[in-house]
């Protein structure tokens, strides 16, 4: 057991967990008929929590963690705020995320944790510095001389991301923890999923009314994004379709690891139906991306699983029948988005004079407002609360439209500089080779452990060529988290039977690498 985790099971947790299901199950008679039913619900979760924690421990990290992922999966980011008046939405993911890292603090003073970074903490330094450096250089350009708190607020964004990283890499150690935050992760996906199906059919977003159920949250506009080839481009629990495609995708891969690992054939073939479902959702969005890191999560699974990739091709034949069948329209959609009636040119190359432009349209621009700033970039803050990469936009262009780049890539360059794109770089290239190279080298469940988490972090990757990932926190935070599980992979012991499930490979046992 780990020494994060709580010691043994306690009196005085169960007291504390029914006391909290108690108090929501107040609040909610006293909000009204709906409220009374979810503040019902919570209270027997809690109770049923508080029965279990008086015979086994409960409330651990591990737990904590998954709960987490499964607030980000359900509670749209940018979509609700609590009841606070505060400089900033007070979301609440922030708010867990915030108690999380508190704990964590007290556990470090304590002696009870240690922080690790998985040998990439020079990367993860890299990025820190690049983006507060930045902040602070364009801070009067970005709206801090007038009192707008724009450019504090983005960089807490992004030092938000990487605080997700060191949180799951110093409390998250073993196998049998990172299997209970992945479960929870392709959980979360396939309801997500399965809510973007529905959506994709009726039109109706179950994510757009929360604030229904739990009046405590208050809803923050979210804009409706427009079909595509006759389909409605869902989004829901995400921020934007791309966003959503981007995070079930990453789910897939680690759904199938978890078929390797379930301990019946029933939930086997529950983890495949979870992977199938991610898949579909994902193509429900009707967004290009899709197809870009489909391609990437099989040539990455050509690179470590080629035969069992290979074995199971003639899906390939089934999948396009199961896809229209519970998305119709999906795959028409996606081909007429490649290969619209103007050419697909007009879509990557054309200013259209509104809000952002065609994708390679903003490559050149985007180039002389780096060379502005080579070493630290225009300021994050302008490029995720504005749009445009400082108050005096020297590449804007003559109908004013503003520079909102669809490349994270050159999004990092602009708003970062060289600095900050090679600690981007270092850390999402770097970790994915590490992870990918240990996944060859040994066998077992930690070699596929290690093979879904490298084979999502490349279609994140890939995928940051094609839209501004970084201003989307749900897929962001998700990368991050999967980053750290996949590197903990690689601290795993070897297993002590060979044929303990997982690779067919013939590889020999690797000592895991800096």
């Amino acid at each position: 057991m780990s020494q994060l985790e709580a010691p043994a099971p306690g009196r005085s947790t169960a007291f504390w967990l029914l006391g909290f299901g108690a108090v929501a199950m107040a609040a909610g008679i006293a909000l009204g008929p709906k409220s009374a039913l979810a503040g019902a619900a919570i209270f027997v979760g809690l109770a049923i929590l508080a029965m279990r924690e008086l015979a086994t421990p409960t409330i651990t990290w591990a737990n904590a963690v998954a709960c987490f992922v499964l607030l980000m999966w359900l509670v749209p980011s940018k979509g609700y705020r609590l009841p606070v008046t505060l400089p900033f939405n007070l979301e609440p993911y922030r708010l867990v995320l915030a108690a999380l890292l508190f704990v964590l603090v007290m556990a470090l003073i304590g002696g009870r944790a240690k922080l690790r970074f998985l040998g990439f903490g020079a990367a993860v330094a890299v990025l820190a510095s690049a983006a507060t450096v930045s902040a602070i250089l364009n801070y009067n350009d970005i709206g801090g001389d007038a009192g707008d708190p724009g450019a504090i607020k983005s960089l807490s964004y992004f030092l938000g991301f990487l605080a997700v990283f060191v949180l799951v890499a110093a409390v998250i150690r073993t196998h049998e923890q990172i299997d209970t935050v992945l479960r929870a992760f392709v959980v979360g996906a396939a309801i997500v999923a399965a809510a973007a199906i529905y959506e994709s059919r009726s039109g109706y977003n179950a994510f757009d009314h929360l604030a229904e159920w739990f009046p405590v949250l208050i809803r923050e506009s979210r804009a409706i994004f427009e079909g595509r080839g006759g389909n409605l481009r869902v989004y829901a629990s995400a921020q934007h379709p791309i966003a959503l495609s981007a995070a079930l995708f990453m789910a897939f891969p680690l759904a199938l690891y978890l078929v390797g690992r379930a301990s019946s054939q029933l939930r086997a073939r529950l983890w495949i139906v979870a992977a199938a479902v991610c898949a579909m959702g994902a193509v429900a969005t009707i967004s290009r991306t899709t197809v870009i890191m489909g391609v990437a999560l099989a040539a990455v699974g050509l690179w470590l699983r080629r035969r069992q990739v290979i074995r199971f091709w003639p899906l390939l034949l089934v999948l396009p029948f199961a896809i229209h069948f519970a998305v119709p329209g999906a795959l028409g959609g996606i081909y007429k988005a490649f290969f619209p009636a103007q050419g697909l040119g007009s879509d990557l190359y054309v200013r259209s004079g509104e809000s952002g432009s065609g994708r390679f349209a903003d490559i050149e621009p985007g180039i002389r407002l780096w060379e502005a700033a080579p070493l630290f970039g225009q300021g994050i803050g302008a490029q995720l609360t504005t749009g445009q990469a400082g108050a005096s936009d020297p590449a804007a262009s003559a109908e004013g439209a503003v520079l909102i780049f669809d490349n994270q890539w050159l999004n990092t360059l602009v708003a970062t500089g060289f600095v900050g794109l090679v600690g981007a770089l270092w850390f999402v290239w770097g970790s994915f080779g590490s992870i990918g190279r240990y996944a060859r080298r040994v066998v077992g469940p930690r070699s596929d452990l290690a093979a879904a988490c490298a084979a999502a972090i490349c279609a994140f990757g890939v995928s940051m060529l094609v839209f501004d990932a970084f201003a989307f926190i749900q897929v962001t935070i998700f990368f991050f988290m999967i980053v750290a599980l996949g590197l903990t992979a690689r601290l795993q012991p070897a297993d002590r039977s060979p044929s303990a499930g997982g690779s067919s490979r013939g590889a020999t046992p690797g000592r895991p690498g800096p």
